[in-house]
């Protein structure tokens, strides 16, 4: 009998622990895994009812955040849509993009929790609490910037040069995320499907790329900025002195020159008609395409080649959201096949083949004014719990190091002389010593050039540093430096920076 009695007791505890087992499997181990079949009918009833964490600004402003309604439903509204290609979406039928799907297992909540309360929320069936996200952006800067850009195809950013912070990022035109969101509270969620819908396949069809992040995908001639980096090269191997003297004789305007102008073997330059002749400074300031080309020249492909790829060309910067590699070339033989001169010499005056993203020349210019050492951007500082403990905390980080420091301060020296003395003078601010490169880069349109500025300030203490492009917008020096003018005006002079 007593036998009996301790069989059937242990066949109860196999049977109970074999239950435990199974419970714990199903409902801890594999719950993951089984809410996230596409096959499961609760999922999308969740997704309705989930709680992702808020997305505020570097000042505690909210980017995004709920809205719950008595239902329990919650719908993901976004403040400003100028950051809608930053922070993305977060949409039932279309997935996710941006800081939202990068930083996703904090905003939902799967990362974070602990073991126990991730338990709890499971047993209670309690709503999903996400981590909130702390960024580097300032919403009072993007909103200029979003302003000051205008209607047309352009792009901007803003960075604390010395940290990588990015304080601001605007790219035109942009979408409103929020109609990518499904309404739960919509009285006929056939029709609010469909809504969403329409306004997705609006946004691919639509010819100016909206959905596009032209600040980190978008692939750019720079132009003249590139100069910075030939200048960089060249000083750097000793090629070039601040001092060097350069005198030319000018021909005068034909069919294919506007003004007058003077030529090497391999590229011609207008840029300074009534000017014979300069030093460093003077042909940085006037962007003097043929001194420029005979730099590079002299500085070689392989040299010069190694210090374009150290300010981070052909490669992919670490960031918070996929960002596109910028390239020294598009063909593999373009600097070793027979028109390899002409190649070198064009790419050193900013044109050849290079395609860049704005943020890469944010990121070539945040390099020269943190003396040669290229900081990695980030967008992202902190991540919060619900109940505002630091779940993680982003510190700032070099990304590699480019050049000296010396040399650095000698190309910062150039870019000074552009601003006070050269075509980016439209930046110059009174009480604010500026350092900046204009570029009017030529794309291959007649009479289509891209516009850019790259600029930081103040120069002997940086504190943001930007690069700026209007698509097909022209010249950069018309059109993008007095932009640079008025957001050092309003947001470093206003805060006592000198």
């Amino acid at each position: 009998m007593t036998n009996n009695i301790q069989r059937l007791a242990a066949l109860f505890m196999i049977g109970f622990l074999a239950m435990s087992g199974a419970f714990l499997y199903w409902q801890v181990i594999q719950a993951s895994e089984l809410t996230s079949r596409p096959d499961n009918a609760r999922l999308a009833n969740e997704r309705l009812r989930e709680q992702r964490g808020r997305i505020l600004d570097r000042n505690g402003r909210e980017l995004a955040i709920n809205v719950v309604d008595k239902d329990g439903y919650v719908r993901r509204r976004y403040t400003d849509p100028s950051l809608s290609q930053v922070i993305g979406y977060s949409s039932l039928q279309f997935g996710s993009t941006g800081l939202e799907d990068s930083f996703d297992k904090y905003l939902s909540g799967q990362e974070g929790a602990g073991p126990w309360t991730t338990l709890e929320r499971r047993l209670l069936h309690r709503p999903v609490q996400g981590n909130d996200l702390m960024l580097t952006i300032d919403r009072d800067l993007q909103a200029q910037l979003d302003k000051l850009l205008g209607d047309g195809p352009s792009a901007g950013a803003i960075l604390n040069p010395k940290t990588g912070e990015v304080l601001a990022m605007v790219s035109k035109p942009y979408f409103d995320a929020n109609q990518l969101v499904f309404d739960p509270t919509a009285d006929d969620w056939q029709a609010e499907g469909e809504r969403v819908e329409a306004y997705w396949r609006s946004l691919n069809n639509a010819a100016d790329s909206p959905l596009l992040n032209r600040v980190t995908q978008g692939q750019f001639v720079p132009g003249s900025t590139f100069k910075i980096v030939t200048a960089a090269a060249a000083i750097e191997r000793g090629q070039a002195k601040l001092d060097d003297h350069f005198e030319f004789t000018l021909n005068p305007p034909d069919a294919k020159h506007t003004a007058a102008w003077h030529a090497n073997d391999y590229v011609s330059c207008q840029n300074h008609p009534e000017v014979t002749s300069f030093d460093l400074r003077g042909a940085f300031a006037y962007s003097c395409n043929v001194v420029f080309a005979d730099l590079a020249l002299k500085t070689g492909s392989q040299s010069y080649l190694d210090y374009a790829r150290r300010f981070g060309l052909d490669s992919q910067p670490p960031f918070d959201v996929p960002v596109a590699k910028s390239h020294s070339s598009t063909r593999a033989d373009f600097f070793t096949a027979n028109e390899r001169n002409y190649a070198l010499a064009s790419t050193g005056m900013g044109q050849g083949e290079l395609l860049v993203t704005p943020l890469q020349m944010a990121l070539i210019g945040s390099t020269i004014a943190n003396g040669g050492s290229v900081p990695k951007p980030m967008l992202v500082s902190e991540v919060r719990s619900p109940n505002g403990s630091v779940v993680s905390k982003l510190k700032p980080d070099e990304w590699r190091r480019a050049i000296s420091p010396t040399t650095a301060g000698l190309v910062k020296e150039l870019m000074v002389s552009a601003v006070q003395t050269g075509y980016a003078s439209p930046a110059a601010t009174p009480g604010l010593k500026v350092a900046g490169k204009t570029g009017t880069a030529e794309t291959g349109r007649a009479g289509k050039t891209h516009a850019w500025f790259v600029s930081f300030a103040p120069a002997d203490d940086p504190q943001i540093a930007m690069a700026i492009v209007k698509e097909f917008g022209g010249s950069g020096s018309h059109e993008v430096a007095p932009l640079a003018k008025t957001i050092y005006e309003t947001y470093l002079l206003r805060r006592g920076a000198r």
